[in-house]
């Protein structure tokens, strides 16, 4: 590891780049190699690679304001990201003129900007959630000073529709600003989000406003088998899918998709250096929608669901040969996920395994493989 001794920014500067700085760049680059190279607990997706794009790191892009519309700083990336959200946006069922979307910093950004609409459309909204949601979830709520209710989960990790129903039922005369889970960072539990509709039509509530929260199983529920509802067509008002899961990236990043009429309620016109603008952060990352788009480029449809069979055919290898090892494997039906009785600290601190309820929690991503599995296993034993 370096040390903050090495690390300390001296007050004269190196006058440019010297060795001993390279060196120590490298020296880190290496060990994190090294580190990916076990990397099995943890929903991210280190099959990539961009040094095609090398160029970009000497040049500023700032995709300042809405997506849309150039700005008078001009220099940006705004028509790579409109390709990815336009992707995006027909991977979810979005009707062209009826979805608009953007790129935001990363899951909790993009269910900060749904919540937000949701709450524009219904600003007396109670939110409620999965206790299995996404940690981002209380902390928007305190922010955006929104009552938050923890929906209890059923034996599958998704949130109990009975359960929902008696909380709706509490607080009927207040509009349901529901956050849907695709793809729980605990279980990969997906929430029902025909069923949420459903539930709160026969609870009365006078609005309800559902964003699914796809950060993690977007792709796993279009692609899935079966596939499963989580989308516009579903039943869902707003979506998100992050970036650096199941496609991988070098930074984090998510597509954050709403009903063009809820965004234009958060439009603030000409207020980002002569743009519009409709996000939560203005100044946005312009590198992303470069890297998603090339990926997305080499990868189509098709190559999402390759993906998607690969992790989950590299899941059931691993409940059968944790099965065999005697660790009592469990899995959500269609989920990536794996919990089993945990190993040691240092098998737990080798392959980067969570401890989640009392278990090792294992997930399959595209840059898994089964020889990892069979690697952990031999660890195991």
């Amino acid at each position: 590891m370096l040390t903050p001794a090495e690390l300390r920014i001296p007050d004269h500067g190196t006058g440019g780049t010297e060795d001993g700085d390279v060196e120590l760049l490298r020296r880190f680059a290496e060990s994190v190699r090294k580190r990916q190279e076990t990397m099995l607990g943890f929903p991210v997706n280190l099959d990539f690679d961009y040094r095609v794009l090398a160029d970009f790191l000497s040049l500023h892009l700032n995709n300042a304001g809405s997506p849309g519309q150039s700005s008078e700083y001009g220099i940006d990336s705004k028509p790579f990201e409109q390709a990815v959200v336009a992707f995006f946006a027909d991977l979810a069922g979005g009707v062209p003129g009826e979805v608009s979307g953007h790129l935001a910093h990363g899951g909790t950004e993009a269910n900060l900007f749904a919540a937000y609409v949701g709450r524009e459309r219904y600003p007396d909204a109670v939110l409620y959630a999965s206790a299995e949601a996404h940690y981002s979830v209380p902390k928007i709520a305190r922010m955006l000073r929104l009552p938050h209710v923890p929906v209890d989960t059923g034996a599958d990790g998704a949130m109990g529709l009975d359960a929902l129903a008696r909380e709706l039922g509490q607080r009927s005369d207040r509009a349901a600003l529901v956050i849907a889970t695709i793809g729980s960072t605990g279980r990969g539990a997906m929430d029902d989000v025909p069923g949420i509709r459903r539930v709160a039509a026969e609870a009365g509530v006078p609005g309800v406003f559902v964003h699914s929260d796809a950060a993690f199983g977007g792709a796993l529920a279009a692609f899935g088998r079966p596939p499963r509802p989580w989308a516009f067509a579903d039943g869902a008002d707003s979506v998100s899918v992050s970036g650096h899961k199941i496609i991988g990236s070098p930074v984090p990043s998510s597509v954050v998709l709403a009903r063009t009429a809820d965004v234009g309620t958060v439009r603030q016109p000409d207020a980002a250096v002569g743009s519009d603008d409709d996000t939560v952060a203005g100044s946005r990352d312009a590198l992303s929608p470069l890297l998603l788009w090339y990926a997305l480029r080499r990868l189509g449809r098709d190559g999402l669901a390759r993906r998607v069979g690969h992790c989950l055919e590299v899941t059931d290898h691993a409940v059968r040969r944790l099965t065999a090892a005697g660790r009592h494997p469990s899995r959500v039906p269609g989920s990536n996920v794996v919990l089993f009785d945990p190993p040691t600290d240092d098998v737990m601190r080798k392959w980067h395994l969570l401890n989640q309820h009392d278990h090792a929690h294992l997930v399959v991503m595209p840059h898994v493989t089964a020889e990892h599995v069979d690697r952990l296993c031999a660890d195991l034993s």
